[in-house]
C-alpha cells in the first residue's frame, strides 16, 4: 500500500487564530520577534535586502542556527551579501559558537550576532552589519504595513504537527545607508524589503519547490510566490499574492490567486525544470482583475545548496539522491490591470526566485 497522503493548508480560520494569539489583518511588531528556542529541532531567520540607486544590492540575513542545519544546535550566524554595481560580489559571514543560543527579543525585533545586530524601533528598522573590513548601516523606514498572509503559518499532516510561517515585517521601505569596504565608505539610496521565517522542520520535508517573486511596478508593490508541497502532501499548490499602492494593500486574497505556468524546460545547472514565464491572475470582483506576468530573461545566480551544510552531511545527501538547489532570475515584471474592461499596462525589471528542493525534472502540481 502507498503512502497515506497528508494534509497541507495556509491556516486561516477563527481557531488558528485564536491559537497563534494573532488577530487577522492586524500584522504586530512583535510578530517580528523571536518565535522559536534557537535550539535543536527549531530554524529561524531574519532576511532583508536592499536595491540602491548606483546599481548595489545587498542582502543580509540573521539565523538561529547554522544555516538550515534544523536538527542542530543553535548557532547564530550572519551573513552578507553584496553586489556591486559591476557586478562583482562581496561575501562575509560571521558564526558564534556551537550552543550559544541567539541574542533576541521575543516581544519586538531585537536581534544581536557578534557586532551585528537588526532593530525595530518606532516604525523603523536598524540594520547594522559589521565584521572584518566590512562595516554596513542602514536605516530602513516602512512604506507599506506590515503583513503576512492570513496567518502566515503554513500547517502541515493531519495534526498540524509541523509548520512553516512566514511573516512580512517591511514589504517596503525605503533605506539609507553607509557601506565601508576596507578605508572606503559609500553613502547610499535605495528602497528594500525585511521577512521573517520559522519552523519545526526542515523545509525539505515540508516543500517541493516554490517560486517567490516581489517586484516595484509604476507605483504597486508586488509579492506573488507558488508553494509547492512535498510528495507525502500530494504536491498541493499554496499561493500567495499581495499587491499594493501608495502605502495601501489593495488585495492579498489567495483564495482568488490562479496561477500559470508556460514555457518549461531542464535548467541546465539544477537538472530540474524552470518556467519562463509565470502568470498569477488575481480577481478582485467581477469587474477588475491584476495579473502579474513573470517573464524570465537570465540568472543572477543559479546552486546547489549542499555547499550550506557540513561535508559529511553533504555527502550523505548525494547518497540519497536530495540536491536542494536555488535559482535567482532577472526578467521583465508585467502587471496588467483590467477595470470595468479597460486594461493598464504597465513593465519593469525585477527579480525573483526559485527555491527546489526536489529531485523532479517534471513539474507536478496538484491545485487543489
Amino acid at each position: 500500500m502507498g503512502k497515506t497522503i497528508k494534509n497541507a493548508r495556509l491556516a486561516n480560520s477563527d481557531s488558528d487564530y485564536k491559537k497563534l494569539n494573532i488577530v487577522l489583518d492586524q500584522a504586530q511588531p512583535r510578530e517580528d520577534g523571536l518565535r522559536t528556542t534557537g535550539r535543536e529541532g527549531t530554524y529561524e531567520w531574519w532576511y532583508t535586502d536592499a536595491e540602491f540607486e548606483d546599481g548595489t544590492t545587498i542582502v543580509t540575513i540573521f539565523y538561529t542556527k547554522n544555516y538550515f542545519d534544523v536538527p542542530g544546535p543553535a548557532q547564530p550566524t550572519v551573513d552578507i551579501d553584496i553586489t556591486h554595481p559591476d557586478g562583482t560580489k562581496t561575501l562575509k559571514s560571521f558564526q558564534e559558537s556551537r550552543g550559544t543560543v541567539i541574542n533576541a527579543q521575543k516581544d519586538i525585533c531585537d536581534v544581536s550576532i557578534g557586532k551585528s545586530y537588526l532593530k525595530y524601533i518606532d516604525g523603523i528598522y536598524i540594520l547594522h552589519f559589521e565584521e572584518g573590513d566590512i562595516k554596513y548601516h542602514a536605516t530602513m523606514t516602512s512604506k507599506i504595513p506590515m503583513w503576512r498572509p492570513d496567518t502566515g503559518h503554513w500547517f502541515y499532516g493531519n495534526q498540524d504537527e509541523h509548520f512553516f510561517a512566514w511573516f512580512v515585517a517591511q514589504p517596503a521601505s525605503a533605506i539609507e545607508a553607509n557601506l565601508t569596504i576596507g578605508n572606503q565608505t559609500t553613502k547610499l539610496k535605495g528602497t528594500g524589503y525585511h521577512d521573517h521565517n520559522w519552523g519545526n522542520i526542515g523545509m525539505n520535508k515540508l516543500m517541493n519547490h516554490w517560486y517567490w517573486g516581489r517586484a516595484k511596478v509604476e507605483g504597486y508593490d508586488i509579492i506573488a510566490c507558488d508553494i509547492i508541497a512535498e510528495k507525502n502532501y500530494n504536491y498541493k499548490r499554496l499561493p500567495v499574492f499581495m499587491i499594493a499602492k501608495d502605502g495601501e494593500i489593495l488585495t492579498d486574497d489567495q483564495s482568488h490567486t490562479k496561477i500559470t505556468r508556460e514555457d518549461t524546460f531542464e535548467h541546465p545547472t539544477t537538472k530540474k525544470f524552470m518556467d519562463n514565464h509565470l502568470i498569477y491572475k488575481q480577481p478582485v470582483s467581477n469587474k477588475e482583475t491584476y495579473t502579474v506576468e513573470f517573464i524570465r530573461k537570465r540568472d543572477i545566480v543559479s546552486v546547489s545548496l549542499l555547499g550550506k551544510v557540513a561535508r559529511l552531511k553533504a555527502t550523505i545527501a548525494k547518497l540519497l539522491g536530495a540536491n536542494p538547489t536555488y535559482t535567482r532570475i532577472l526578467g521583465e515584471v508585467r502587471l496588467t490591470h483590467d477595470k470595468d474592461g479597460v486594461k493598464t499596462v504597465y513593465v519593469h525589471e525585477g527579480l525573483w526566485e526559485q527555491m527546489f528542493f526536489g529531485n523532479n525534472k517534471n513539474s507536478i502540481i496538484n491545485s487543489k
